[in-house]
């Protein structure tokens, strides 16, 4: 008997030892991935991160995509790059902004520009977004209309979203975020184009062409 029970405590013992002597479970790497929201009055068309100390930028990670202004993207990253990024953005007329050393795992949201308000006082109400109010008094539909701050070298994206603004008619087109200033500038069906700068939308919202 006390030899089986020897070979039995020893056939215990060589478990535990094989147990201990297996690697252990590999813990999950955090997820570096981030969302940027653009609180600034130019579009971002290019953003790349990388690993702190890479010296390749790699590809877009906007892809085929851009952040205009007032909106947001989630970057997806592949977690064995680590959470200590270099992010490079390029924005919408080639300004270039290195933002480096960024830890995206702790920091999950990135805002450029202003931030968003984390606590407003009582009886706080957040200003409402410009519009222009965009009257077609030609003979001709309006194919194409643009709103940009004043002095910014791109006209953006289109106001009508495709949607002709026919002759005599009119609509509301929200703004892009900035200050009271735009330039605005309209195509007409038949490809001629009219523009108006310097104009202080939040004093006087409506425009006419032509």
């Amino acid at each position: 008997m006390p030899r089986q029970l020897a070979f039995q405590a020893a056939l215990v013992l060589s478990f535990i030892a094989s147990i201990a002597a297996m690697p252990a479970q590999a813990q999950p790497r955090p997820d570096p991935s981030f969302e940027i929201v653009n609180n600034t009055d130019r579009g971002l068309e290019q953003l790349f991160a990388n690993p702190v100390g890479v010296q390749d930028w790699g590809h877009d990670r906007l892809g085929a995509q851009w952040v205009p202004p007032g909106e947001r993207h989630v970057v997806r990253l592949d977690p064995r790059g680590g959470c200590r990024q270099d992010l490079r953005l390029v924005w919408r007329g080639g300004t270039v902004q290195d933002l480096r050393d960024i830890d995206t795992c702790a920091q999950r949201q990135i805002v450029l520009g202003a931030p968003l308000p984390a606590k407003m006082a009582p009886g706080y109400a957040p200003p409402q977004p410009l519009a222009l109010r965009l009257e077609n008094r030609g003979g001709r539909p309006i194919a194409l209309a643009f709103a940009t701050p004043s002095g910014q070298p791109d006209w953006g994206q289109d106001l009508l979203l495709g949607r002709a603004l026919r002759a005599g008619a009119r609509q509301s087109l929200a703004l892009p975020p900035g200050p009271c200033l735009y330039d605005v500038k309209v195509i007409f069906a038949d490809g001629a184009a009219q523009e108006a700068r310097g104009l202080d939308l939040c004093a006087r919202p409506a425009v006419r062409f032509p």
